[in-house]
């Protein structure tokens, strides 16, 4: 999209699909698209991309792995999960002699350390490193472990200490923030360095920013080192832009892209925020954001079934009817396959596609490597793929970590294909769409039509549900921090079937209502939330310009950046005998609470302030400085338990 900031008016836009194989093929489709002469006077260009958040929903991402000294293995097996951690078995764990007051008893012995991460980091896009304490120690043990890896590996892996990236207590969330972030610096690699190839192919040389999860814009640079800001980003930039572009001040935002579907909630013109860090997929986080709820539910969504039912997968796969429009075979396969009038409990339609080369990566077996090297020509059917792999059959075809590392690419039926086949949309290859559900519905012995309908309607369904999820959790505090539990959502399901059908028995039935109207964005969604407003009992617009409103979000946004600084009143047998105040560069102990203060509040500012600038705010930054004191009802007193000095700096790009 090309947009005038004077006049406030859109110049141009343009679309085109994700190219995975290349990224820069379908950056150069929409560039070409454009009006040239507004696109050789840019000024600079803003970007949201939501590879971040499908990696997340997929569990998918670049091979990396989290270095977590003084980590405790049984703590991490019982409770990391919560936040997205592996078993300890899959990370690297090193004694870290440190008191919970942060203060170090002794040095881990980083000559095993040196030893143990050249033996298990070897081969891998990225790594993290967390310290149970490093907050309270200026992160002292994290900084050496990162020094050390860097020199282990001569800066060929990037690394991330967990202080870099927040400076939270919780080492868990930390540790799976740091990981997360380590996973995406390939994602986001990968992306940055398609822009620059499609910016070099056509000769624009401008700046380049990022969208971050809360709507705020980041330098190129910073986005390198910190991609896991980038988590939300592509759904925040569409909450923005869909802001901007509806007329309602009370709108349910429902983006549905290829992937996922996106649903925010905006009350009286304002996006609302996610309390405590954002979650995306099994990941809870760190990250600052909008209130954004994510699943899997797109365009590419996997479409399978059991011997007694169809239904969606949470994962992408790449439609047949794209697959073959770039490769024939593929209906040629498809149409082998149908001709062959034999069911299978294998998915025998899918394909794979090669996405990048391993031949020279360790971390893969022969296995996996003579696997991807049969793929060098083009896609191959499961049975295919099985019988070019010595000993294996489709029963013991195990690719899995290949998918999942984004090394190949599953091709399959998805609610593209059925809405090329119901005629609801066009471009790609419609007779490999109608071939995979004649094929689906053979092995279902259901109609084409009737396969074809409960795809529609089970979408619907899962939009209605999460709808109600998420006005639920923004409604009401005890869902906002437990989630929606499976019993409501049971009900949640329930109460769509009552609305899409007079129940016969009227004994007792609900259903759900909002006066929000349901604004939606994304391609298919046209196709979807009128139903499934009607069913809420009330309306959805789908707003002029609403498939550009995620590149209208891109470039609205300023720079912001905000630190907090801890203070901890130390108490005896007498009462408080000082304050420590955990500062972003050292830590510091104070007699008077006065001069805590002072310098909590100086550390948070110069620390916002450093942040906006490595984030790529230029000229006048302004921040704003506030004290938040934490205090507990005891039986006769009040407990001071602790003072937060938080700092917010704002500044614009001085592009």
């Amino acid at each position: 999209m090309i947009y005038d900031f004077e006049n406030k008016k859109i110049l141009g836009t343009s679309k085109a699909l994700t190219t995975k194989e290349d990224l820069s093929m379908g950056i150069l489709e929409a560039l070409d698209a454009l009006p040239q002469d507004f696109v050789r006077a840019a000024e600079f260009i803003s970007l949201s991309t939501t590879l971040a958040t499908n990696a997340c929903v997929e569990d998918r991402g670049g091979s990396a792995k989290l270095i977590f000294m003084g980590g405790d293995r049984n703590i991490i097996d019982k409770y990391g999960w919560e936040y997205g951690l592996p078993p300890s078995n899959e990370m690297y764990i090193q004694e870290s002699h440190t008191k919970f007051s942060g203060a170090i008893e002794r040095e881990p012995d980083w000559g095993l350390f040196c030893e143990c991460v050249q033996k298990e980091f070897e081969g891998l896009d990225g790594a993290a490193v967390v310290e149970t304490n490093a907050i309270k120690n200026s992160a002292i043990i994290e900084k050496k472990a990162k020094e050390l890896f860097s020199r282990v590996f001569a800066g060929r892996i990037p690394v991330v200490c967990g202080h870099e990236l927040f400076n939270e207590l919780n080492c868990l969330q930390r540790g799976a923030s740091a990981l997360l972030n380590a996973r995406l610096f390939f994602v986001i690699r990968v992306f940055m360095d398609a822009i620059k190839s499609a910016m070099e192919k056509r000769g624009i040389d401008v700046p380049v920013v990022i969208v971050r999860s809360d709507g705020s814009l980041m330098s190129e640079q910073f986005a390198h080192l910190r991609p896991v800001e980038t988590l939300l980003c592509g759904p925040a930039a569409s909450v923005l832009g869909s802001a901007s572009l509806a007329r309602a001040e009370n709108s349910v935002v429902v983006d549905m892209g290829g992937t996922t579907t996106d649903i925010a909630l905006i009350n009286k013109g304002l996006p609302h925020k996610a309390e405590g860090g954002v979650s995306v997929g099994k990941w809870r986080t760190f990250v600052d954001g909008l209130y954004i709820k994510t699943f899997g539910l797109g365009g590419d969504t996997a479409i399978h079934y059991d011997d007694k039912k169809l239904f969606l997968e949470d994962y992408r796969v790449v439609p047949l009817c794209v697959a073959a429009h770039k490769y024939p075979r593929v209906a040629e396969n498809l149409k082998k396959l149908l001709g062959g009038k034999k069911k299978h409990t294998k998915y025998l339609h899918e394909h794979y596609i090669k996405i990048r080369d391993i031949q020279n990566n360790p971390r893969y077996t022969e296995e996996e490597k003579l696997f991807c090297e049969n793929l060098r020509h083009g896609p191959l059917s499961l049975s295919e793929a099985a019988a070019g792999l010595p000993g294996r059959d489709l029963y013991t075809l195990n690719v899995s970590r290949l998918v999942k590392e984004g090394i190949v690419q599953l091709c399959g039926l998805t609610p593209t294909d059925i809405m090329h086949v119901k005629g609801d949309f066009s471009g790609f290859s419609a007779e490999a769409s109608l071939l995979g559900v004649k094929y689906a519905a053979f092995n279902l012995d259901m109609a084409v039509d009737r396969l074809c309908d409960l795809v529609y309607d089970e979408i619907k369904r899962r939009l209605y549900v999460n709808i109600v999820k998420a006005m639920l959790e923004n409604r009401d505090d005890y869902y906002m921090k437990n989630g929606v539990g499976k019993e409501v959502e049971r009900f949640i399901n329930e109460s769509y079937d009552t609305a899409k059908n007079s129940p016969a028995d009227n004994l007792v039935s609900a259903s759900f209502k909002t006066d929000f109207v349901l604004t939606g964005v994304g391609a298919p969604i046209r196709i979807f939330l009128d139903d499934v407003a009607k069913l809420l009992g009330t309306v959805a617009v789908v707003p002029e310009h609403f498939e550009v409103a995620n590149a209208i979000g891109a470039v609205v946004g300023n720079i912001h950046a905000s630190s907090v600084v801890e203070i901890k009143p130390n108490y005896s047998v007498g009462g408080i005998t000082g304050y420590t105040v955990f500062g972003t560069g050292e830590t510091k102990v104070f007699k008077d609470i006065k001069e805590a203060e002072a310098f909590a509040l100086s550390q948070a500012e110069n620390d916002a302030r450093a942040e906006a600038l490595r984030r790529g705010a230029r000229g006048d930054i302004t921040v704003s400085c506030r004290l938040a004191a934490n205090e507990a009802e005891g039986k006769d007193c009040v407990v001071h338990l602790d003072t937060r000095a938080i700092a917010h700096a704002v500044g614009s790009l001085g592009l």
